[in-house]
């Protein structure tokens, strides 16, 4: 997905150059216009000129794009969204030994059918982090699978349990690098990280 233009924005009354991004779930403005619109409110778009026009609710969002990138960021609406399963990298020949109770029904979902508790069998380790402790035993499942990658799933914001800088931090101490993030519901996100080095 990943898209990003600066553009003059019509929004809701207003007109302003904004930053716009296209994610997998999310059309985000910033500057001019801040707002975060669900990809799922979006009810129909279209190309007119060097115009991107967009149906949300009862409004019309019209980003100034330009007559080429306009029909780009169409094509790119137009495919479907990645599901988390594949944002994690999960089928059910490619499994994830889990650490940690997946709680959350988004989570549950795309592992339905992707998990194994066996560690031979796994292709990834994904741990849910619901206490700083819990760390501690992603590093002891990890040391018996080192060339395994880790999906850490830890809350969002400043009443995370768990922050996304102290995953951060803890994961690097021990020689470890993120090298991808996805959302994986409203109250959690997820960092895969890899071996860097080893440390024991």
């Amino acid at each position: 997905m990943g898209r990003e233009a600066k553009c003059v924005c019509r929004w809701r009354g207003e007109v302003a150059e904004t930053k716009v991004l296209l994610e997998s779930e999310d059309l985000i403005l910033r500057g001019g216009i801040k707002e975060t619109i669900k990809r799922s409110s979006i009810r129909g778009f279209a190309v007119d000129g060097d115009e991107l026009v967009l149906g949300i609710g009862r409004a019309s969002l019209v980003l100034e794009l330009g007559e080429g990138d306009a029909q780009k960021w169409a094509t790119a609406l137009a495919k479907p969204a990645p599901t988390l399963a594949q944002k994690l990298g999960l089928t059910p020949t490619t499994r994830a030994f889990v650490i940690g109770a997946a709680s959350d029904p988004a989570l549950a979902g795309a592992l339905a059918g992707a998990a194994t508790q066996r560690l031979e069998d796994a292709a990834m380790l994904l741990a849910v982090l619901h206490e700083a402790a819990d760390l501690n035993v992603v590093m002891s499942r990890a040391k018996k699978a080192p060339e395994l990658p880790v999906w850490c799933i830890h809350g969002k914001g400043k009443s995370a349990v768990v922050s996304e800088g102290a995953v951060r931090g803890f994961m690097r101490d021990k020689g470890y690098t993120d090298n991808k993030s996805c959302a994986v519901s409203g109250q959690w996100s997820a960092t895969r990280y890899a071996r860097a080095r080893q440390l024991w």
